[in-house]
């Protein structure tokens, strides 16, 4: 099995830290290889950025995706760009407070606002990518929420525990599919 995950966005979302999180996760929790890339503008905020994540149950020959089987997209640049590299019958799962346009022809697509369910919900606009990752968990199925939740608790600061948790909950629990399933 090797799985190749491509999660991307805009920096300030925290895009790198939800494909930290799920290497850590996989790595760490459940006994997969893990290699995790990233690479992001020179703006610590606003300029595109991405993080590729590869799973397998064998070693990595190589870290770098071939053929993302799943992207997670945070804005409507970051779909417009990568989409082209997802096949049609690959796992979309975005962000729709952030991406208004979703290409028909993917027939696997799960969503949510992410970024306005964090805001109402946390009161932490910031915490969408817990929301997110929530959602990639539930998605995807690679990792349980007891798995996610210990990988958020050894992540973040006491202060912060707390909201990321809720907004992680909110993401697995509110996930839809739109088109298709997994």
């Amino acid at each position: 099995m090797r799985r190749e995950i491509r999660i991307a966005g805009f920096g300030g979302q925290g895009v790198i830290s939800i494909g930290i999180l799920l290497a850590k996760g996989a790595g760490c929790f459940a006994g997969l290889h893990v290699a995790q890339t990233q690479s992001y503008g020179p703006e610590s905020r606003g300029g595109a950025c991405k993080t590729d994540v590869v799973l397998s149950d064998e070693c990595i020959d190589y870290i770098k995706p071939l053929n993302p089987d799943t992207l997670l997209v945070m804005s409507q640049p970051a779909l417009n760009r990568y989409e082209r590299d997802l096949e049609d019958t690959g796992l979309l799962l975005v962000d729709t407070a952030m991406v208004r346009h979703i290409p028909e022809r993917f027939t696997t697509v799960w969503s949510l606002p992410a970024v306005k369910l964090a805001e109402n919900a946390v009161g932490l606009r910031i915490a969408a990518n817990s929301v997110m990752f929530g959602a990639l968990a539930r998605a995807t199925g690679l990792l349980s929420a007891e798995i996610c939740k210990k990988i958020l608790a050894d992540t973040f600061t006491a202060s912060m525990l707390c909201k990321n948790l809720e907004a992680f909950s909110i993401g697995f629990d509110q996930v839809r599919a739109e088109r298709g399933t997994v």
